[in-house]
């Protein structure tokens, strides 16, 4: 206790002892602020993104290039690199709705295509999805004009910023009802498909990765691309009938059970047909039922850990076998949010760097501070004080200034994150409105930063008293007295 006194009234004895604090101070503020400031994107841009069309995990097909929602996410090779659907997709999306942490899931295929309007041709990305459950999970997306289509109609939406691309390219208004022409290409192969604009909608930010989105009917995209719902597994043929393709049997065994019908008969046989036919409602259903996806994009009950929900997933589809995987929203939005967040590490490595030379000069100080005491503490030493009496000292007196800092600098921080968020400064360049997630720039506050600039502090206090610490115990006292060192 008599160490921490004397350490107290040695810094207050000292005009240094302020500067040297407020220096400190200042840097943790400023390090709270821009730590604020990038919670503030990450958590921008993570509302954005799992709002419009990540959700919170997405489970894809295990494959061996980097694959996100829009596709193969590896540089430009001069290669097309199909995206594979899910198998067993079945299986796979009977697991995740078992699952007591998913709050809702939905499939989706993805596909690149290009709008034909007076000979331009305007690349999109299209998204195969049954628009009524994605637009009620995507909740950041709205219907400006319109409605979606229907889960039994070829229809098709497109975001507001292509409407608006499409007349700057062309000089043409497109407006709801009209039909649109699609084309898609498969090697030498064209597709081309004419489908009825029947919604608009925006996703109310500025969003580069946003604005190249459509929303299409699943069935049409499947046969834009080629992809049917033939597997394997649906290729089963029951051993009982393998003599009709075998060559054993004669053609005479496929009527063996025939008979003359009486036109009571045949009416009766025709009725009982028709009275087992599907309905139009049952017929659509079971066209919804389709197994011929690439995506399933789940979003999360509020609260649940998104880490451990997809470690659990992962390590159930390897002890299944399943050639599938579960990547999170941000591998899910590809590459375009991988450059704004190497963007940002970068931006967040200057700053520490320039934090780190101020805190250099303000840890030079602290041990010119103990340096320039070394005789007293001779003197202490000569009349009895132990090398752990020493020891403390040093230590409460660097700890009290850098604790000190670091409390100032804490409330400092929150007073400059107060100024920040009060001026709601607007964010013009579209560019930057992306890398911040929206168009004002937005500070949050989190426990978490809070703890990191004040243990700094503490980190700042064991290593501002190790140099000075080694010096004088270093030393015998008569040499310390003598103002040798």
């Amino acid at each position: 206790m008599y160490s921490f006194k004397l350490a107290f009234k040695n810094i207050a004895s000292r005009k240094s002892s302020l500067v040297i604090i407020f220096f400190i101070a200042f840097a943790i503020a400023l390090l709270f602020v821009s730590n604020a400031i990038f919670d503030g994107t990450d958590s921008g841009v993570k509302s954005t993104f799992i709002k419009s069309f990540t959700g919170d995990i997405v489970i894809r097909p295990k494959v061996d290039f980097p694959l996100s929602l829009f596709g193969d996410e590896t540089p430009s090779t001069g290669k097309f690199s199909e995206i594979p659907t899910l198998t067993p997709y079945i299986d796979v999306s009977d697991y995740v709705e078992s699952l007591g942490v998913i709050e809702d899931c939905l499939p989706q295929l993805s596909g690149r295509a290009a709008i034909h309007i007076k000979g331009e041709k305007i690349v999109t990305l299209f998204f195969g999805v049954q628009s009524d459950s994605y637009l009620k999970m995507m909740s950041s997306i709205k219907v400006v004009e319109g409605k979606p289509f229907s889960s039994d109609e070829k229809g098709l939406m497109l975001n507001r910023a292509t409407i608006e691309n499409i007349k700057e390219e062309t000089g043409c208004e497109v407006h709801v009802g009209d039909n649109i022409q699609i084309i898609s290409s498969s090697g030498i192969a064209y597709s081309v498909r004419s489908l009825k604009l029947t919604g608009i909608f925006d996703y109310g930010v500025k969003n580069q990765t946003l604005n190249q989105i459509a929303l299409i009917s699943p069935d049409v995209l499947r046969d834009m691309m080629g992809i049917t719902d033939f597997s394997e597994d649906n290729a089963s043929i029951d051993s009982s009938h393998t003599d009709l393709i075998s060559g054993d049997g004669s053609i005479d065994d496929l009527f063996s059970d025939s008979g003359d019908f009486t036109s009571e008969e045949a009416d009766d046989n025709v009725k009982e047909l028709l009275d087992s036919a599907p309905s139009s409602e049952e017929a659509s259903q079971i066209s919804l039922e389709s197994t011929a996806w690439s995506f399933i994009v789940c979003s999360l009950k509020p609260g649940v850990k998104e880490k451990k929900v997809l470690a659990d997933m992962n390590r159930h589809f390897k002890e299944k076998g399943w050639p599938v995987q579960a990547v999170n929203w941000r591998t899910a939005a590809g590459g375009t949010v991988y450059l704004i967040f190497y963007i940002r590490i970068i931006f967040n490595i200057g700053v520490i760097l320039v934090l780190a030379t101020g805190f250099i000069v303000v840890n030079n100080t602290l041990v010119i501070s103990s340096l320039s005491r070394v005789c007293e503490t001779g003197t202490m030493r000569a009349l009895g004080a132990g090398r752990t009496f020493v020891i403390r000292q040093y230590f409460f007196e660097t700890a009290i200034l850098t604790v000190s800092a670091g409390i100032v600098g804490c409330l400092l921080g929150l007073g400059m994150n107060e100024i920040v968020s009060g001026l709601h400064i607007h964010i013009s360049n579209d560019y930057l409105a992306q890398m911040f997630g929206g168009e004002t720039l937005v500070t949050v506050i989190t426990l978490g930063n809070l703890g990191k600039c004040f243990g700094l502090s503490l980190v700042l206090a064991v290593i501002g008293c190790m140099y000075p610490i080694h010096v004088a115990l270093d030393s015998s006292p008569v040499e310390a007295m003598r103002g040798q060192m």
